[in-house]
């Protein structure tokens, strides 16, 4: 069943949701983990429910596989919203609360497998969720799993689902801005505001939810989600008809596509009490003028105690594992206690990865030099976004250049829900390994943006086993594409974008579709990019013969662009970025810095202003 892309808002809250739910309530998703969330849309309109696909979650759930917190948020939803629904028979509410009472809900519990993932920033506040509502409905119950009652249960997940709150309004999001892990967040934090009974949780819960979507609000151009993520995947960010978000998109701000009917987001947004403040999807389509949005998020291991923060605390260890910095030297003894204690699944073994990542550097200098060598590490993040009615440019700033990379993804032009632009450096062949080879990269750049102009610098090891780098660029996505001294220039529309490197490029398939990946087979390679619309120019041509005629210089990593629209821009592997001359920070002093508000580091309440209207974020009093 295929969906309408919206460019523009569109229809009412009330209509889209009912839109929503009609598109997941047609369908049954292939997906035996958490397809049975469309049968919750089903359940909403009071139509007749798919008792396999459900019964497909219950016994997900019971597998104790990785990733069946999800399919608890779900049942515990249905038993939350619909427990009385005639759709819903005796047998199967009793398998879903029997699923429930023996379900594994934290690693300190005694008895079960640890192999799953609990600790990543959207898995532990899933688990904390999924066990203060189950605990709240089963109050008097024995829990099977560890003995405990509900109560037990809920005093237990209370004060972890405390933290985590915290922690984010603090730091804001380790896995930052990320169109898939930002829908599973909902998931747990949706199901808080609509179900927990302490006030206090409702309150932070509506908080981070609109914290969260005031993020997607920012960093979204017409419904795509298109912007630097801390993790992704390339079936999200190879255009936008199969992102995550771009469901809750269309649901809250009425531009995108419904893609998914079994969303972990957007279908309890669309059967919650929850309305996204209309001021959010106001900034969602404020696309003229252009915006300069500029954030920080997480913390870098060295900072921990300036925040209060311990070393040897295995408490504040759920912090450094949800950060996925399990290796820092400061924290690598705490990890192996707290694997050992608990029997915890780290991604891989840590011993042989720290072996591989700090071993050389202890036998070579006697000393860790370098303590940033863990891929998974999620620390702390600048980025630059720019928007403006014809596209969105968007960076991680100079993050952990040079470093090995997970699912990071540093850089991305977006014109359109197919017309997307990114480069990265393979981490393997495939799609499916993290990194790979659109996902994520092996060894990640150096980059650096100022609003529309955007330099991004590789520069890998001799033995590399992939040493290139390439684009993705979709050229059937563009209405146009001019190919100019290694200059690639397309347009889509009235937007208009430039992409350059020293060495030659060539094009080639992306399976079986022609000329969509850009190669540079070079281990050293300096991409530089530019946007443009018509606004800004004659016309696409003049664009072209502007960018195309500027002046270009490369020393090694080094380069020196004359930008026809911001300046001279000089930038290295070490050098910083300058305009004119003029070194310009690539770090943000503040948290959020944008045209609506400018909100200081570790600042857990502040105020969005968008002409006359506003909302106070961090002090919400109503709940579900």
């Amino acid at each position: 069943m295929q969906d309408t892309y919206w460019a523009e808002p569109q229809d009412t809250y009330e209509e889209r949701r009912q839109e929503y739910l009609a598109f997941c309530a047609a369908q049954t998703p292939d997906n035996k983990r958490t397809g049975f969330f469309s049968q919750i849309a089903r359940l909403e309109l009071g139509y007749p429910i798919d008792e396999t696909a459900l019964r497909q979650g219950i016994a997900f759930a019971n597998s104790r596989q990785d990733c069946c917190d999800f399919a608890v948020g779900g049942l515990l939803r249905i038993l939350y919203l619909y427990a009385d629904s005639p759709h819903l028979d005796a047998q199967l509410k009793n398998e879903i609360e029997a699923c429930l009472l023996g379900f594994k809900y934290w690693w300190d519990e005694p008895a079960g497998d640890n192999r799953r993932c609990y600790h990543t920033e959207n898995h532990q506040i899933i688990f904390h969720s999924d066990e203060l509502l189950a605990g709240q409905l089963f109050k008097d119950q024995i829990f099977k799993n560890n003995g405990e009652d509900g109560r037990a249960h809920m005093a237990h997940a209370l004060h972890f689902i405390r933290r985590w709150l915290d922690w984010r309004l603090r730091f804001g999001f380790s896995e930052w801005l990320s169109n898939c892990y930002f829908e599973e967040d909902l998931l747990a934090l949706v199901n808080l505001y609509d179900f927990a009974e302490d006030a206090e949780i409702r309150s932070l819960a509506g908080t981070l939810i609109d914290t969260l979507l005031y993020e997607m609000a920012l960093h979204t151009y017409r419904g795509v989600f298109g912007c630097t993520h801390g993790r992704s995947y390339p079936r999200l960010i190879k255009g936008g008809r199969r992102e995550s978000a771009a469901s809750t998109a269309k649901l809250v701000f009425g531009m995108g596509l419904f893609t998914d009917p079994a969303s972990l987001g957007t279908v309890p947004l669309a059967t919650s009490n929850y309305r996204c403040p209309p001021i959010l999807s106001a900034i969602a389509a404020d696309l003229d003028p252009p915006m300069r949005a500029r954030e920080r998020h997480s913390l870098n291991l060295e900072d921990a105690p300036a925040h209060g923060l311990a070393y040897d605390s295995i408490e504040d260890g759920h912090l450094y594992w949800s950060i996925q910095d399990y290796l820092h030297p400061s924290v690598v003894e705490l990890s192996k206690r707290m694997s050992d204690i608990y029997g915890v699944r780290l991604h891989e073994d840590y011993e042989q990865r720290y072996q591989q990542m700090f071993g050389w550097q202890l036998d070579t200098y006697g000393k860790i030099v370098d303590p940033d060598m863990d891929c998974h590490a999620l620390t702390e993040v600048h980025i630059e976004t720019f928007r403006t009615s014809d596209y969105l440019l968007s960076c991680a700033q100079d993050y952990r250049p040079g470093k090995p990379g997970y699912q990071q993804h540093i850089w991305q032009a977006t014109l359109g829900i197919d017309a997307v632009v990114f480069t990265n450096h393979p981490g393997s062949d495939d799609e499916t390994s993290r990194p790979n080879y659109w996902g994520g990269n092996g060894i990640m750049p150096r980059a650096a943006q100022v609003e529309n102009v955007l330099i991004c610098i590789y520069h890998l090891p001799d033995d590399d086993a992939y040493p290139f780098s390439h684009a993705y660029f979709p050229r059937h996505a563009f209405d146009e594409v001019i190919e100019r001294a290694n200059w690639v220039c397309a347009r889509k529309g009235t937007g208009y974008i430039a992409l350059h490197t020293q060495h030659p490029p060539r094009w080639m398939a992306d399976g079986e579709t022609p000329d969509v990946e850009l190669r540079v087979d070079a281990p050293d390679t300096i991409w530089v990019c530019e946007m443009g619309r018509e606004a800004d120019w004659d016309c696409f041509m003049g664009f072209v013969n502007a960018i195309t005629e500027s002046a270009l210089h490369h020393d090694g990593l080094d380069i020196r662009y004359g930008s026809p629209s911001v300046g001279e821009v000089t930038f290295g592997w070490e050098a910083p970025l300058r305009i004119d001359g003029q070194e310009v920070s690539v770090r943000s002093s503040l948290r959020y810095d944008n045209p609506y508000c400018q909100v200081p580091v570790s600042e857990t309440a502040w105020t969005v202003r968008r002409g006359e209207d506003h909302l106070d974020i961090g002090v919400r009093n109503e709940g579900g």
